[in-house]
């Protein structure tokens, strides 16, 4: 039985609602496609001003810049139907947690070393105005509606994300990775530790919470966790031939920067319920 078969026996679909007048199902399940992540930082202060209303703090580096990540996502096969997803993401922690030390793999010292890390789906955008009331909905997420192009066919994964009225969010091309560098699994399990690169081989999903930003009168914020089952993931640092332009005037000032690209197809993906985010406040000591 491969990882997503796995992955799916283990979440069936279990339920259904209302959305726009037509039944849907319920986890949110993608049976297939591709995602791309950019992962890398942003400023630490503009960071900190995003997660303010959501009494959350960014997992800092030792340079002062906050983890992020940007996500370009075809998902070819869904129960929601086929749709495209532009996400981006900050990670966060309620914990009062030392500064992670600064290098192309920070992200992944973070897996092992922070207890509480979250990943906040801060900006959201989706092709099909059934999979955004769903998100926005049913998943609590801020989504939006965006016209998308989107090739990943060539040697080049090229993206275009533009909202309704045609202005551009987001753009890029991220040139495609055939097979995995060992120099940079090796920097990767360095950063996890024996530990906890053992851990992640013996996983067969990866599991990543995900927190949305607080909506009109929210007390709190809610967590969905995800799990992602790929066979072959690809991840490399980026290069200079790496090239993503960020638009959307929230995220003008976040001078986001690559550090790394994964690549991930033939992915199986779900997004469990939301449920309140539990409340958390304790300290911990320094990570390295």
């Amino acid at each position: 039985m491969s990882r997503k078969q796995k992955l799916f026996q283990r979440f069936p679909i279990d339920g259904s609602l209302n959305i726009a007048g037509a039944l849907v199902t319920t986890p949110y399940h993608i049976y297939d496609g591709s995602m791309l992540s950019l992962g890398g930082t942003v400023d630490g202060e503009v960071a900190t001003r995003l997660l303010e209303a959501e009494h959350l703090s960014p997992v800092l580096d030792t340079n002062g810049r906050a983890l992020a990540a940007i996500w370009i996502c075809n998902f070819a096969e869904a129960n929601l139907g086929a749709h495209h997803e532009l996400q981006v993401s900050l990670f966060a922690t309620q914990l009062k947690v030392q500064r992670l030390k600064a290098d192309a793999f920070s992200y992944f010292r973070a897996l092992t070393k922070v207890p509480d890390l979250m990943m906040v789906c801060h900006g959201l955008w989706n092709d099909t105005q059934r999979v955004v009331q769903y998100n926005s909905e049913h998943l609590r997420l801020n989504a939006k509606l965006t016209q998308s192009k989107m090739d990943f066919s060539g040697e080049n994964w090229n993206f275009k994300f533009c909202d309704t009225f045609g202005n551009i969010i987001a753009e890029g091309s991220i040139p495609l990775l055939r097979h995995q560098l060992t120099k940079d699994t090796w920097q990767i399990a360095q950063r996890m530790g024996i530990r906890g690169t053992l851990n992640l081989l013996r996983t067969p999903f990866f599991e990543m919470p995900v927190v949305n930003t607080r909506q009109n009168s929210d007390t709190c914020n809610h967590v969905c966790v995800t799990y992602t089952a790929c066979d072959k993931p690809l991840i490399r640092k980026t290069t200079d031939e790496d090239m993503i332009i960020i638009r959307e005037p929230i995220y003008q000032n976040l001078d986001f920067r690559t550090a790394f690209v994964q690549q991930l197809k033939n992915i199986g993906f779900i997004f469990l319920r939301p449920t309140p985010l539990p409340i958390r406040s304790i300290a911990f000591d320094e990570v390295s």
